[in-house]
């Protein structure tokens, strides 16, 4: 759908208008339900919404923010520290480091070592025997982001597709079943709450089946059967 159909359908669903229900209460709703949506695909399926992403190294500097898209997790970290070789960056504790984190202090500590990373506040924090040095692309991260946020209800562009390379759109499956959430929630906050639909009381376990139909999404593998072997106890 497009986000221009789903606000049709969602009127449909709540029987109003743009005027009793316009654009802007839709979004209040659409998106966190989205949202909502969005963290339980992931929980069935964690590659579903991973993105990669690239940020430029900077001399002298070693915080890098991660993208408020992102959902709750890295999936890896990588660097071009030497502005070349692209390596893998592991998750270390800053507690089990128990030294200073100055410029000096890193470079000494980490004199030979593997470089690593930590994960704290939001942000990619790199430790590595070497200062960092200015590296086009040299951040690389791939991360479980949300989809993007719905931001015009007019718009004839298919919900589905990636807006870019770095992020995703909502797929196409649970279109419907957003614009019954939202349905629901606008029912339920009325004065008088209105009684849902047969369709809308199934919202739950329709919602279940299409996650559910998420988990076996790559049907490139390769199962061996194994049986044990006969040992002659049988006989």
């Amino acid at each position: 759908m497009t986000p221009a159909q789903i606000a049709s359908l969602i009127r449909s669903y709540t029987r109003t208008n743009s005027s009793s229900f316009t654009d802007a209460e839709i979004l209040e709703l659409a998106n966190p339900f989205k949202d909502e949506i969005a963290s339980e695909i992931s929980q069935a399926n964690e590659d579903y919404f991973v993105r990669t992403f690239l940020a430029n190294l900077r001399a002298g500097q070693r915080e890098y923010s991660i993208p408020n898209n992102v959902m709750n997790n890295l999936k890896y970290v990588e660097a071009k520290l030497d502005g070349t070789k692209q390596q893998r960056l592991d998750e270390f504790d800053l507690n089990t480091y128990r030294q200073a984190t100055d410029e000096t202090t890193i470079l000494a500590q980490f004199a030979g070592r593997k470089p690593a990373m930590d994960l704290s506040g939001g942000s990619i924090f790199i430790y590595s025997d070497s200062a960092i040095i200015d590296v086009t692309d040299g951040l690389i991260a791939a991360a479980v982001i949300f989809p993007d946020d719905i931001a015009d209800l007019t718009s004839t562009t298919e919900m589905s597709i990636d807006p870019t390379a770095y992020s995703c759109g909502f797929p196409r499956q649970f279109h419907e079943l957003l614009a019954r959430r939202v349905s629901i929630a606008w029912k339920s906050a009325r004065p008088k709450p209105i009684p849902l639909s047969e369709k809308e009381q199934m919202y739950e376990i329709d919602l279940t089946r299409k996650i559910e139909a998420l988990k076996g999404l790559n049907l490139d593998r390769t199962l061996v059967a194994t049986m044990p072997s006969d040992d002659g106890q049988d006989y």
